[in-house]
Formats: structure tokens, sequence, C-alpha cells
């Protein structure tokens, strides 16, 4: 049964809302005024022995860390050195000890040691050690105390205070003096003597040693004895036993010392030897993918040290070589061969390297991507030295560019819908799955462009061998389609202008194939997000190719565009249209007629059905559209990006080419509907207020967006062609003012005030700007 002590620390850790939050607040109290007391330390160790309770053993150890952190003065030390040894040697014998008290009883330890060794307790690490001979529980008590020692005092990675970090170097410093040897020799003998009897424990073992190869001597690892155990626990049937002897092999390669030094122990561990035989893929099996991703990690820690040490050794030459410094020919023999027996190295494990890029988890193929961009740049550099790239890496190229592929498709089993969303959960899954994907082909796709740009003719082989594959096959999957669009706009996007122009190769050969190709699952919504972004980004491609543009038009403008019944997408193809437009719009006058034929029920929609949530579709489709603030301090709704449609709209008709009546008539059918829909509104206000009417948005909104439609129409219209060329069509000037007439009917509108006031700062800014740029 519980005494008056026990009781108070239990109803303070309680979480069960079952105890009265007065007495809780008493109980609280009390232990704090427990903890106070002088001789609260003695109070620890009588309790931490006797008491049955966990949570009483934990406020003790916590306590008693305290005081040796703070009150270390008020204590006995030698009095709690043989209590806690004692608690080291009977952890879990006369009660199941969970693992947090075994670490807070490891913490403990660890504060004595900051106090006492070396100095006062100089056979620390003898007695340790000499406990080890009894058995796996002091064996997993010394793995937790060695993990604490570093991350409580030797470890810089944790932020430390300038006494902290003197602190750490002392005790690494007496550690050099008095125990590394023992200790390497500790963790060969229990590896030895727990790798089959226990994996686990053994495993943890391991977990220390790789807490302290990067700053220990790395012969006490690196011998005749350490190096192959390591190899024969990396064929451990155990995963969790490979995985820590390959994360140990990462730390000890990952050391920094002299290049020449590291090339030269990379090569006596034998690792090339190991890791080329992966070629086919990592050594693991199916669901371990924790070991996968150490496999991984230890994988590209070979190559990425080989390319640095390499790297650091060619420098060295050409730094010589620049300030004149003559090298003798012995050490410029010796720094060639390492750089070829380096070079050797890398082209023996690219195999390795690419079959792991193409694992299909991310987290193991997007470990061997950083060393990919090092050695494409790496190859830049010698061609800009020697002018080409050597045989030897160019047999790996298409290799590389196919697991670039294959690691940027989306997932076969993916979530993505192609419409629209059957319900919340199904929409928020595809957006996390996208966000992960985009997420991953940011360094994949800079990889890829780079590679493109080092040798373009390859890349240019590999994508049309995509799209040629997608384009043959009317049931191709989605993801297979959207990755061969999506790898043509990456490659048009790494390339110079004058790749785009006429009679310029093979991208644009790439680009007019599309243009005019049947493309499999278009309407997926992924799919002509892809497309139409690609048909942009070779818009100047298109202007030589003209033949293409009612096929590219048709795409735009009809239900896999701006009417697919995804909003993200249809929002996305306004905004897109209006900029193929822009770079196409001499090239597509010809098509005026069928073009605002073909939009015309996309105006009426945008323009009747104003966004209600502030913005979010157009956010979530990735346009230019954000909140906006007037000048007046009047918030109003965040850009539509759908009215980017009118913008292309207006860029077409703004055209001096057109016929002067065909161009009238076109103004005249768009400017009215939308001059109609705010006199109506302005009157619907006035007899049902501001407010929606059930089922038809509120009229503020309708106004708003029949202004700023006028406004993007207008852009497309200089001042020279309306008020001197054209004064016919002096009807877009006159708009404005026709509104503003009606909206003095309504001054209590606020909104619609507002929203006229913008519109006419931004029409009047822009005919200033085209009156300024006319002859």
């Amino acid at each position: 049964m519980a005494d008056d002590f026990e009781r108070a620390v239990l109803f303070s850790f309680d979480q069960t809302g079952n105890v009265d939050a007065a007495l809780k607040f008493r109980a609280v109290a009390y232990c704090n005024d427990t903890k106070a007391q002088p001789l609260s330390w003695q109070l620890c160790l009588e309790k931490y022995s006797s008491t049955a309770y966990m949570e009483v053993r934990f406020w003790c150890l916590q306590t008693l860390h305290e005081i040796l952190v703070a009150r270390y003065d008020q204590l006995d030390s030698n009095v709690v050195k043989q209590a806690v040894l004692s608690w080291v040697r009977n952890t879990n014998v006369e009660h199941q000890m969970p693992p947090f008290l075994r670490n807070k009883v490891a913490q403990v330890i660890v504060a004595l040691v900051q106090n006492e060794y070396p100095h006062k307790w100089p056979s620390f690490w003898t007695d340790l050690l000499g406990m080890l001979p009894e058995g796996p529980r002091v064996v997993d008590m010394f793995c937790r105390i060695l993990i604490a020692i570093d991350d409580d005092v030797i470890s810089l990675d944790i932020a430390r205070t300038q006494e902290g970090i003197k602190r750490s170097m002392q005790l690494k410093d007496a550690m050099r003096e008095t125990c590394l040897n023992d200790l390497a020799e500790a963790w060969y003998n229990l590896l030895t003597a727990y790798q089959s009897a226990n994996p686990e424990l053994a495993a943890a073992v391991l977990n220390t040693v790789e807490r302290y190869v990067n700053w220990i001597d790395v012969a006490l690892v690196v011998n005749e004895r350490f190096i192959p155990l390591l190899f024969t626990l990396l064929s451990s049937p155990s995963e969790s036993l490979k995985g820590a002897a390959a994360d140990v092999l990462t730390e000890i390669i990952s050391k920094r010392m002299e290049p020449q030094n590291k090339l030269g122990l990379i090569q006596q561990l034998g690792l090339g030897r190991v890791c080329a035989q992966w070629g086919n893929g990592l050594p693991v099996q199916d669901g371990e993918y924790e070991l996968a991703t150490k496999y991984a990690k230890l994988l590209a820690s070979i190559v990425t040290e080989v390319l640095d040490s390499c790297k650091k050794v060619e420098n060295q030459l050409v730094s010589f070589a620049a300030v004149g410094v003559a090298m003798d020919e012995e050490a410029v023999q010796e720094a060639t061969s390492t750089c070829q027996a380096a070079d050797k190295l890398i082209q023996d494990l690219l195999p390795a390297v690419l079959a792991t890029l193409r694992d299909s988890e991310d987290e193991v193929a997007i470990a061997v991507v950083p060393f990919l961009n090092s050695w494409v740049a790496r190859l830049k550099a010698n061609q800009k030295r020697t002018g080409g790239v050597s045989q030897e890496a160019l047999q790996h190229i298409p290799a590389m560019l196919d697991s670039l592929a294959v690691c940027a498709r989306f997932p076969q089993d993916s979530c993505n819908y192609a419409l629209t969303a059957q319900d919340a959960a199904e929409a928020v899954a595809a957006e996390e799955e996208t966000a992960t994907v985009l997420e991953t082909r940011q360094d994949l796709f800079t990889l890829f462009k780079n590679t493109a740009k080092l040798v373009p003719e390859p890349a240019y082989v590999f994508v049309g061998k995509q799209l040629q594959g997608v384009v043959s096959r009317q049931k191709a999957e989605w993801q297979d389609v959207e990755l061969a669009i999506t790898l043509l706009y990456q490659l048009g996007e790494g390339a110079a202008d004058e790749t785009l122009k006429p009679g310029s190769g093979t991208l644009g050969q790439l680009a007019t194939g599309l243009f005019g190709a049947e493309v499999p699952a278009w309407h997926h919504r992924l799919v002509v997000s892809a497309l139409l972004e690609t048909y942009v980004r070779f818009s100047k491609v298109m202007q030589q190719n003209q033949e293409y543009i009612p096929n590219v038009l048709t795409v735009f403008l009809g239900d896999s565009g701006m009417g697919h019944p995804d909003e993200a997408v249809s929002t996305r193809a306004c905004y897109l249209f209006s900029r193929l437009v822009k770079a196409l719009r001499q090239n597509i006058r010809q098509f005026v007629r069928e073009v605002l034929q073909s939009i015309q029920g996309h105006l009426v929609r945008i323009a009747t059905h104003p966004p209600t949530d502030g913005g979010q579709a157009a956010a979530k489709a990735g346009g230019p559209g954000g909140a906006k603030i007037t000048t007046m301090g009047a918030f109003l709704p965040a850009t539509d990006d759908r009215l980017y449609a009118y913008e292309g709209v207006g860029v077409l008709l703004g055209q001096e080419e057109l016929p002067a009546e065909e161009q009238h008539a076109y103004i005249s059918a768009l400017l009215q509907p939308l001059i109609h829909q705010i006199e109506a509104s302005l009157a619907a206000a006035s007899s049902t207020g501001s407010g929606a009417v059930a089922g038809r948005p509120a009229p503020t909104l309708l106004i708003q967006q029949a202004l700023e439609a006028i406004a993007r129409i207008s852009k497309g219209f200089n001042a020279n062609l309306c008020t001197r060329v054209r004064p016919e069509i002096e009807i877009l000037d006159c708009a404005p003012f026709t509104v503003g007439s009606a909206v003095n009917r309504q001054p209590n509108e606020v909104s619609a005030t507002c929203a006229l006031c913008l519109f006419a700062h931004e029409h009047e800014s822009r005919q200033t700007v085209n009156s300024s740029n006319s002859p």
C-alpha cells in the first residue's frame, strides 16, 4: 500500500482526470517541497529501491538527476555511485524495468560522470566494463550509458554552451588517454558473443559504436579483426543487426581525412566489391524498408566520398598549376593514379547507384540523388576542360535517365482521381500524394535538366521514346502519359531559346509530335495539366507549325481544359490560355471566330459564378492570383484566376489587323452582357439588399466579377487604337462611365463602389501607360 509520499507522486503524475484538481495541486506542491530539502537525495535512493510504483521510481531518478546537475555539493557522491552501480547490476531482477526508466538511470550515471570523471572517479570505465560479464541486462545498460554520454556530453550536433563544448572536449581527451582501447575490445567481444545469441542486443552495441566512430582513432575499428566481423554481421539473418552494421560502415567511411587516405580506407574496407554486386537491386527482402534505407545511405556515402576525394586531388593539381608551382613527377603520378582509381570505382558502382534510384521507396531512391548531381557537375567541369564527356560516363547516361523516370513516376496504386473526387477523404489523399511526388521531383528534375544540358541528344532520344511509347498505346496508363509529357516540359524549361527556333533539331520535333498526337488518358486531370503547361512552354515552336494550333485550342477550350470538372484544372487552363494567346496572338487571329464560339460558355460561367471561397480555388490551381487589398483599405475577394480567360480574349481582339467592323461587333458582344449583369445586380440589390438570394451569388459579387472581367478585356487594347485608329470601339472606354452612373444610383453599396474605384484606377493607369507607349 502506498504511503503519503508515494500517493503524492502518483497524484502529481495523474493524467486520467480522476484526481481532484485541488488535490493534484497540493500533491505537486508537496513533491516540490520534498525535492527542495537538503537530504532529498537520500529519500530518492531509499524510495527507488523500495517502491513498487514506476512513477515513484521515475520521480526519484528525475530528482536525483536535477540534484547532481544543480546541487552536486549537497550529496555524498560515493553513496550515490554505489547505489546507481547496484541499479545497473540489478536491472530487471526484482522489477520489470521499462526502457524509459533504464534511460533515466543512464542519465543519472552520466550526470555523475560529468562531475567525477576522470579526477574523482578515474575507475569509472573499469567499473562499468567489469560488470559486462554479468549478462545481457548489464550490456543493455552499458549501451544506454554510452548513448547518454554522447547525447548529454560529447555530441556537438546538439547545441551546447561554450562550457558544454569545453566539457565535451575534456571528456573525449580523457577517454582517449584511459579507456578507448578497452572500449573497442569490449565492443568486439560483445558483438562476437551476442551476434547469434541475442541479435537485438548486438545491434544495440553497434548503435553505440556508430555514435563514437566519428571521433575515435579509426584504427580501433578498422583492423584485421573488426572489419571482417562487420562484414559477417552484414550477412546476419537479423535485419536490425545488418542495418546497424551498415550504419557503422557508413560512419567509418564518412570520417574526415586526407583524400588519398580516404580512398585508401575505402579500398582497404573492400566495400566497393560488396556494393558492386547490388547492380540488380539492394540485397533486402520485401518489407525490409528500414534496412534498404540504410544500405542506400551506405552506398551513397561510398560514392560521394570517393567523388569528393577525387575532386580534392584534381583541385590540388589545378591550383598548383594556376599559381605556377611545379609539382614533382612522383606527386603528379600519385595524384593521377588516385583519380584513375576513384573513377574506376565510381564506374563499377554506378549500376548499383542507378538500381537504388529505381527503388519503389522514395526515401531509398532519393538517397543517391545528391551524388548523381555532383557526378554530373564533375562531368560538366571536365567537359569544359577537355571538350567532351568520356565514353565510360556516356554509357551510363541512358540508364540514369531511365532510373530518373522510374523514380519520378506517380505510384502504380496512385490515389489520384481522374476527374473529380468522390468525397473529401479522396481529395485529401490525392492532394497529399501529389505534394509528396512533387517534392521528390524537385531534385530529380534538377538532375534531369542538368544531364540534358550536359548531353542533350541522349536526353532527347530518351524522352522521344517515352512519348512514342505512350502515344502508340491508347490504353497507356495515365502515370506513364503524365510522366512522358512532363519530361518533355522539363526539357523545354532547361533548354536555351535557340533550341526552340525553326529547324533547331530534335527538341522542336518532339514538341510538334506532341502537338499533333492523340494523347491517351488526356482527360485525367494530371495528364491534361501537364499537357497544357507543355503547350505553352513550346509556343515558340507552334509559331512555325501553325497547323497544330486548332488541335491545341480544342484542348484548351474543350471539356479537358476550361470545361474540366476539376476546378483547379479549369482555372489553370484559363490562365495558360491567356499566356498562349499572348505568345501566339498573330497566329491565332485567323481562328478568332472559332475561339469566341468555343469560349463563350466558359466566359458566361465565369462572369455569373464568382468565387465565394476567398480565392482558394485559384490558390489550388497554382495560378498567380492572390488576395487583393485596395489602397483605400477595403478588402476585395482574392483574384479569380478564371478571369484570365477574358484577358486572353482581350489580347486576341485588341489587334489592329482585325477588320474594324468585325472587331467592334466582337467587343460589343463581350461587353453588353457584363454591363447588363452590373445593372441587373444593382437593381436586385436595391430591392433585396446586398445579400445573396438562395441559389444565386450576392449582387455585389456579380458586380465585382463583371467589373474585373471588363478590366481584363481592356488590357488587350491600347489607347491609340481606341481613340485614334478606331474611335468607333470607344465603347470599351465608355463602359466604366456607364457602370459608374449605375453605381451612383446606389451610393450605399460600399462593396460595389470600392470595386468601381479599383477598376477605374487600374483602367486609368493602364491607359496612361498605353498612351505613353503609342507612336
